[in-house]
This record gives C-alpha cells, structure tokens and sequence, in this order.
C-alpha cells in the first residue's frame, strides 16, 4: 500500500467537479487522496475542487479554468519527464495560477516560478491556510485588474527615489524598540535584515506593566514597499494593553491576535495583503508564557540545548474575520530559550523532511548551548554569509530570550 501521511487518508473522496473542463478553484495534482480535513474546509467555504493524476495533468491543464490554486505532489514525478513539467509550471505561472508544492525532487526547478511555494508540511493546517490565501489572492489579482486601465507604465527609479527608499528604511527602523527589556533574570536578542531598502517583517518587545512583557514578530506577505507600510498598519492594531481610568488591562495572547485579524479583514486591503504573526505573553515573576500565532512559523524551545517547536493553530491575518486563533501556555526554566523568527530565516536553519516536519541543520542546533548575545551575533553572520536562491530571498527577522 502507498505510504500515507498527515495530508491523505486510506480512502479516495469524492470531488465536486463533474467534468474534466469543470471550473476549479483548487486542483490537486498527484496519486494521493484529498484528506477527510481539507475536504470539509474547501467545502465548508464553499470552494470547488478536483483531483488529478500526475499523468493525466498534462493532458487536462491547458482546457482546465484554474480560478485559483494549483497543489502539486511532485513525488510521482521522474528526471524524464521533469522539463515537460517544468513548462507546464510556467504556463500557470504566467496566467497568475499560484502554486503549492511538496515532495520535490532535486532535479525538478520550481525557484524561478514567482508564484510557487513549497510546503514546509504536509499537515491539513498549513495546506489549508496556503490554500485559502493563494485563491484569495487570485480572486483580488482579477478584481485588480479589471480596475486597472488599459495601458502599461514603467516604474523608472532614479537618485531622488532611491534616496526617498532608504530614508524610508530609516523611518521604519524608527519603530522597533530602541532598547530591550532587559531584566536580572531575562536576556532579550534581535535580528533585523530587510530584503531591501525597507521590511515587510517588524517586532515589538515592550514591559506592560512590573510582572508582563508582551511580545510580537509579524510578517506581511512580500518584501517591498507595500508589506512595509502593512507593516505600518500592524503596529499601530496590535494593541497589547488599555488604559481605563486609573486601571489597564492586558491583553491575552488570543485576544491581541484575534483583534489584530479583525482590524485587518475589515480594511479589506487591496494588493492581496495578508501578513502572519506571533504573539507571546511573559510573566517574568513566574516564568509562565502565554502565546498564539495567524499563520506564522512556530516558536522554538531551546531547552538542554535542544529545539522543539511549540506548535499552536492560527490561520493568515486578513483572510476570514471570524476566524479562531488557539492560545496555548508553556513554564520556562532556567537555562531556556526561545526563538521567533520570520519565514525569511527558514532555509537558513533548516529544512522539511519526507514527513513535512521541519528539521533544524547543525549550525543551528549549535547554537541551542550559546548564550543569547553571541548566538544572535552568530545568526547575523550566517544570514549576512548565506546564498539565499532567487525564490528565498525575503526579509530575515527573529526575536528570542534566554532565561538565566
């Protein structure tokens, strides 16, 4: 029997299409089964889907309306074959048809698509949360262009522009923290390297009163100048504590993410912009965390020197407005760290394995018995050092603490 994992069940369900030219919103692509999970999610939000061979993909992708995604199993896929599969990935790419990949060979090119990703896991939540923002930003890419004029314009960059971009990158660095909260018992690190001139990452790390902290990484979608002034917008909605009267109150973890999703879904944002985050919650009197993530990649644990992600659900900021965001706890002991950083950082530290559980690579294990200065240092080095491909090159930010 075909190995199963996270994304298939033992047995095939039944599609809504019901012809090979059926409009689609999400084909999957491969010899496994569509899980039970993905199943009532697509049909929940009523979005049409089908399943298609590896070998009858060729034959059905040029009459098919992709009104949406592509999810691509490439494990079927042979070093024969892989160039006539590598044009067929181009032609969906210049119809603006985004693509998820998983199991990909390394004969097999996808970096030069601009926009395909690959998953990091297999599991139903970062299929789903992908899946819902790529037909998203379909759907917002049409209505875009059907406002657009019909003509093209070309962006000239000259001096004065550059200057302003880089006076820009100054004003964004501006706000983030300017110190760090720094206790007897807490060290704090930060890292912060824009793709270009300005970020679509930002973090803020700021004392809510004698006993909490409150923390924050989020990352708009892209790199440019758009992510950054959602980034903009993220500072200002993530409220972390209100002030009533002589009194305050501090937010949870869920609250300041759910708030967060609310304020951005009801901007109903041009441009498809989406943004992930990570919220946590330190009592520095009991060592107690609290947090939640939308989307983001997990928070490390790095305890006896060992990384562990702390895995919670949350889907993409900016997509339902109802959506749930799962707040878990964790104690901190003496000795601990943890690690929050952009999925600009991730090909840097590690990679998915045939499970889609995401490995971290030596040089970042190395780091888990490093106090929290030098280790930073170090990761600012290897991300100044690192060959980043063309499809990795995205902002690099992290934010960690060491309990001492």
């Amino acid at each position: 029997m075909m190995r199963t994992d996270k994304m298939t069940v033992e047995t095939d369900v039944t599609s809504c299409s019901v012809n090979c030219a059926a409009p689609v919103n999400v084909l999957f692509v491969g010899d496994r089964p569509v899980s039970d999970e993905l199943v009532r999610s697509l049909n929940k939000n009523a979005l049409l889907w089908d399943r298609v061979s590896i070998a009858d993909f060729a034959s059905c992708i040029h009459s098919r309306k992709i009104l949406g995604t592509v999810v691509f199993d490439a494990e079927g896929v042979d070093s024969e074959h892989a160039k006539m599969f590598e044009e067929l990935f181009a032609h969906l790419d210049r119809q603006d048809i985004s693509m998820i990949f998983h199991n990909v060979p390394d004969f097999m090119t996808i970096d030069t698509l601009q926009l395909a990703c690959r998953a990091s896991s297999v599991g139903h939540e970062e299929l789903w949360a992908r899946i819902e923002s790529n037909v998203k930003y379909y759907r917002r890419l049409q209505k875009d262009l059907s406002e657009k004029e019909s003509h093209n314009c070309q962006l000239y960059l000259n001096k004065d522009t550059a200057e302003q971009l880089e006076l820009a990158g100054r004003v964004q660095r501006n706000f983030l923290p300017a110190r760090l909260p720094h206790t007897s018992g807490i060290r704090w690190g930060a890292m912060f390297r824009p793709a270009e001139w300005v970020s679509g990452d930002i973090y803020d790390i700021a004392r809510l009163d004698e006993e909490h902290i409150g923390f924050y990484l989020a990352d708009a979608v892209g790199h440019s100048m758009p992510a950054a002034l959602l980034t903009m917008f993220l500072k200002q909605a993530a409220v972390m504590r209100q002030t009533i009267n002589d009194d305050y109150y501090i937010f949870k973890p869920w609250e300041v993410i759910t708030t967060l999703n609310l304020r951005m879904s009801e901007q109903e944002l041009a441009g498809c912009m989406f943004a992930t985050c990570f919220y946590g919650l330190l009592n520095i009197t009991t060592l107690k965390l609290e947090y939640a993530r939308a989307g983001h990649p997990y928070p490390v644990l790095i305890r006896n020197g060992e990384p562990v992600q702390l895995q919670t659900r949350g889907g993409l900021l900016g997509i339902f407005p109802e959506a749930d965001f799962e707040q878990q706890s964790i104690q901190l002991l003496p000795g601990d760290k943890l690690f929050v950083y952009s999925d600009g950082a991730e090909p840097m530290l590690g990679h998915s394995d045939d499970a889609g559980q995401f490995q971290f690579n030596q040089a970042f294990a190395d780091l888990g018995n490093v106090p929290i200065d030098p280790m930073f240092e170090a990761l600012n080095r290897m991300a100044a050092d690192y060959r980043f491909k063309p499809g990795e090159i995205d902002d690099v930010t992290a934010i960690g603490l060491e309990i001492l």
